[in-house]
């Protein structure tokens, strides 16, 4: 396997993306089974975004390299065969597994999950109703930000790609954008927000959260620009990574609700745009970037989506038999915790690989057939 992948837009594999995918989705299974005070389970959800940004920006580049065009229906048909068929079976486990803990379901939350707006609906509403312990709903926030950006993202690429295509132009778009939603979190800690709180709104909103995703679609914009091996050398310097990794670091251990609302994600942005390049796209993070390129880390990458979805299943039920256990191994007792986790992680792997295997799998031929480039792990 190699550990380098072309850094200009093409339709290839990048197997250290699914390494990625699969560390970001253990930090936030782990995080939720009652470590989140100690595990960033959050950064897990920010690295899914960069990684979603650069990816399906760089596929929508190498189209339009290949075809002058982007075919906006045919990206939304795929977006719709990749996503929706383990989500409609996800919220429908999931509306089931929380009636019988105890939970209050209603239509709005699952038409909040079925059509995107679960974070607004999460910071106005609130989840959680009725029981005392995890809400498998709380989660799809971020499928709802992923989602209400794509609504948007394809046009702007084919208004920005028009003409003569300039790609440095696209490029200070995105950065530009990155600063101004920097500016709007500023403006909403400093102001709040007309409901719910002001540190969940920013953090479940698209409008506060949405250059967590065009971090990663700047950096794509950057490794299709002629200044690309410029960026990779820069990527490549070990003191550039070791700053990158003190940015993380410090946005780890910083609290203060001013820097957690408002510098925390762009700081995580930026330092992830080296990092990614570096164990991608060079040769600098070798011994890393074989680690993430493992066979059994590619299957969890490929199995993330599933994981994302089920795992909070999979924590109901176990909190049916063992107590709640996601609000911390203090609260359910320490001699219940590992029966309770290790219950809580078979099913999500169980739940997931299922998934995978009946549900998304069977569609895989359908998003080939417009367009997709996939490849089955």
């Amino acid at each position: 396997m190699s550990t380098t992948a072309s850094a200009r837009p093409s339709f290839d594999y990048i197997p250290g993306l699914d390494g990625l995918r699969a560390c970001a989705v253990l930090l936030v299974l782990v995080a939720h089974l009652g470590f989140s005070t100690a595990i960033p389970g959050g950064f897990g959800v920010t690295v899914f975004f960069f990684i979603s940004g650069l990816l399906i920006t760089r596929l929508l580049l190498a189209e339009h390299a290949q075809n002058g065009r982007i075919a906006v229906g045919r990206f939304y048909v795929r977006r719709l065969f990749r996503l929706y068929p383990a989500l409609l079976v996800a919220v429908a486990l999931a509306a089931l597994t929380f009636s019988a803990a105890g939970g209050i379901m209603g239509w709005g939350k699952v038409f909040s999950a079925l059509f995107y707006y679960a974070n607004y609906y999460g910071i106005y509403v609130h989840f959680g109703q009725g029981r005392d312990g995890f809400d498998p709903f709380s989660i799809l926030w971020s499928l709802a930000v992923e989602e209400q950006y794509y609504l948007v993202f394809p046009f702007v690429c084919v208004a920005l790609l028009a003409g003569t295509a300039d790609l440095r132009r696209f490029s200070w778009v995105l950065a530009g954008s990155v600063v101004l939603v920097l500016a709007w979190r500023v403006i909403v800690h400093h102001y709040g927000n007309s409901g719910g709180g002001t540190s969940d709104y920013i953090y479940m909103a698209t409008d506060t959260r949405i250059d967590s995703i065009l971090y990663g679609a700047w950096l794509a914009l950057i490794l299709a620009n002629d200044t690309q091996k410029h960026w990779r050398r820069f990527s490549a310097s070990h003191v550039v990574q070791a700053v990158c990794l003190l940015l993380l670091q410090a946005s780890f251990v910083v609290r203060h609700p001013g820097f957690d609302d408002t510098l925390c994600y762009s700081l995580q942005g930026l330092a992830l745009m080296p990092l990614i390049t570096a164990i991608c796209f060079t040769a600098s993070a070798t011994p890393l970037t074989r680690v993430l390129e493992t066979k059994p880390m590619r299957r969890i990458g490929g199995w993330s989506y599933s994981l994302y979805l089920y795992h909070p299943i999979a924590i109901v039920l176990a909190e049916i038999w063992w107590g709640p256990g996601s609000l911390g191994p203090q609260r359910i007792g320490w001699h219940a915790f590992p029966a309770f986790a290790l219950t809580a992680v078979l099913l999500s792997f169980v739940l997931a690989v299922s998934s995978y295997n009946f549900v998304e799998k069977p569609f895989l031929r359908w998003r080939r057939r417009f367009g997709a480039h996939v490849v089955d792990n």
